[in-house]
C-alpha cells in the first residue's frame, strides 16, 4: 500500500472554510480518493455530489512538513496508535 494525501471541498466551501486534507493508504491514487472521499462525507454528513476533490492538493505521499495546514492522518498504523491524529 501506498501513502497519499487527498484534499476535498464540501459545503463549508461556501461558507469560506478551507477543505480537509486527509492523508490515507490506498494501491493507487482513485482508490485513495475515494477512501477520503467515502470518508469524508460521513463524518461531515455531507452527500457525495456536494464533494470536490482538489487536484492540485492531491497526491502520492505526505503533505511536506511546513504545509502550513492541518491534516488527518487515518493510516491503520496511526489509527490503531492513537486515533485519528491532527497534524499541522
Amino acid at each position: 500500500m501506498k501513502t497519499f494525501t487527498v484534499t476535498i471541498a464540501g459545503d463549508e466551501r461556501f461558507d469560506g472554510e478551507a477543505p480537509y486534507t486527509w492523508v490515507v493508504e490506498a494501491s493507487d491514487v482513485m482508490s485513495a480518493m475515494n477512501k477520503a472521499l467515502a470518508y469524508h462525507a460521513l463524518s461531515q454528513e455531507q452527500r457525495l455530489c456536494d464533494l470536490e476533490i482538489d487536484p492540485l492538493h492531491t497526491f502520492e505521499g505526505l503533505p511536506p512538513e511546513n504545509c502550513g495546514y492541518h491534516w488527518n492522518d487515518l493510516r491503520p498504523a496511526v489509527l490503531g496508535a492513537d486515533g485519528a491524529d491532527e497534524r499541522d
